[in-house]
């Protein structure tokens, strides 16, 4: 009897000295009451509860589940939940979960790139107004849709405003955007701001593109004595370029003093032309021409040893003129850029090369000598006036005409040199024979737009 129940009492005794050594194991859960609806008598519901279930103790990184803390709102992946305890613990002790924040926008991420320091955000959701900038989009569309000398005629809008305000004020705080396509400007600074943009974009719009005529001459007198009978016509304009003097003349004043300028025996005119511009765009005029020289000797593999790198200099000159009548055609807003390049002679310099045969070569490279200046200027005068533009006694521009003789001064003394002038002034709106204003650009006017 006592071997028939040996196999079953060995268990129990087994069990018993793992009791008495360890003790009882206690495992509470704790229970989790959910709301749900139940019909009691009189149509009323009340939450009824569960039964008792056992939580996870951690919520996977892409679970989603409901939030203990709101039922309303769920976890989403990147949000790590520590549930409450519930090993050893009763309901009156469970510990609060903790919560392991997740990267937002706005939070600094490490860059990919191993080692190093810097930091870079998704920024914010709106734009700062910190300095009380608003948003404001302009139609300019009236104006871009009648140009049709270049692709991009939103660009002469772009210019200008930078010219107005600066390009710090758009890279440096307060905070600004300026943005254009063929349809619409979009800003975003201060209303100060704002305002300036409004009025200079309203030059454009309400001209409609119309097309201007701008006479332009350029000529060259060899003394600049000329002066001593002209200050007296002559209203003084303020230049920041050094060594460029400006002035203003009435119409009949410049008309009398040309008359002068060309009796003298040292006068040279150089270009004379009517430009007809889209308001607010550009065009160049050019004379120049290609020299071509020995810059440099290179060693090769081949027969005879060496290579000969030629270059070449572009000698003469270039202007170029963006004129912005106001509405009425009243005042003129005029950026000058005339420069001019001349080469005064090449010197020539021996390099030696490795002999071949025993025979000592040589060969010469040429080492240019040039004098050139530049006028990058904004103007703004009545349109009744004349501007005058003296850029001092400099090179002149005569070189860069077709066919011209070798610019040499047979007497010596170097390349002559001469006092040069411009004039500018505004003719009116371009008509046809009819005398209607022209609204489409001229086949020959130029679009070279340079910077500000």
């Amino acid at each position: 009897m006592i071997l028939r129940n040996w196999n079953s009492l060995v268990p129990i005794t087994l069990l018993a000295l793992l009791l008495s050594v360890f003790g009882p194991v206690q495992a509470q859960t704790v229970p989790i009451v959910r709301a749900q609806s139940s019909t009691q008598a009189g149509g009323s519901t009340a939450p009824r509860a569960l039964a008792p279930e056992v939580a996870s103790p951690v919520l996977a990184e892409n679970d989603t589940t409901v939030n203990w803390r709101s039922p309303s709102q769920s976890t989403t992946a990147g949000t790590h939940v520590v549930r409450p305890s519930v090993i050893g613990s009763t309901p009156s002790q469970v510990v609060p979960a903790t919560f392991v924040t997740p990267i937002v926008s706005g939070a600094p991420t490490t860059s990919e790139k191993t080692g190093s320091l810097l930091k870079i955000t998704k920024g914010l959701a709106e734009l700062p107004n910190d300095h009380g900038q608003v948003w404001r989009e302009y139609d300019i569309s009236p104006y871009t849709t009648r140009v049709t000398s270049t692709a991009k005629p939103e660009q002469a809008i772009i210019d200008w405003i930078l010219r107005e305000t600066g390009t710090d004020v758009w890279f440096s705080s307060p905070l600004g955007l300026l943005h254009a396509d063929q349809q619409t400007l979009r800003v975003y600074h201060t209303p100060e701001m704002q305002q300036v943009v409004r009025e200079m974009v309203e030059k454009f719009v309400d001209s409609q593109a119309e097309v201007k005529t701008v006479g332009v001459r350029m000529i060259t007198i060899k003394s600049p004595n000329w002066r001593r009978s002209a200050y007296r016509m002559l209203q003084p304009v303020s230049v920041k370029t050094p060594g460029i003097e400006a002035w203003l003349l009435s119409k009949e004043h410049a008309a009398v003093l040309l008359d002068g300028l060309k009796k003298r025996s040292d006068y040279k005119e150089h270009k004379v032309a009517d430009l007809k511009i889209h308001n607010g765009q550009s065009s160049t005029i050019s004379m120049l021409q290609p020299r071509t020289f020995v810059r440099s000797v290179q060693a090769t593999n081949q027969w005879p040893g060496y290579e000969l790198q030629s270059d070449q200099i572009e000698e003469g000159f270039s202007f170029e003129v963006s004129p912005l009548l106001s509405q009425n055609d009243q005042m003129m807003d005029t950026v000058l850029k005339c420069s001019v390049d001349q080469i005064e002679k090449f010197v020539d310099i021996d390099i030696d090369l490795p002999e071949i045969a025993g025979q000592r070569q040589t060969v010469k490279v040429q080492i240019p000598q040039m004098v050139s200046w530049r006028l990058h200027e904004r103007f703004r005068w009545p349109a009744d006036k004349v501007l005058l533009i003296s850029c001092g006694v400099v090179a002149r521009p005569e070189q860069g005409v077709a066919n011209a003789p070798t610019f040499i001064n047979p007497f010596g003394g170097g390349p002559p040199r001469a006092d040069g002038l411009l004039f500018v002034e505004y003719k009116g709106p371009a008509k046809t024979a009819a005398g209607v204003p022209i609204r489409t650009a001229q086949p020959t006017a130029i679009d070279n737009r340079g910077r500000y």
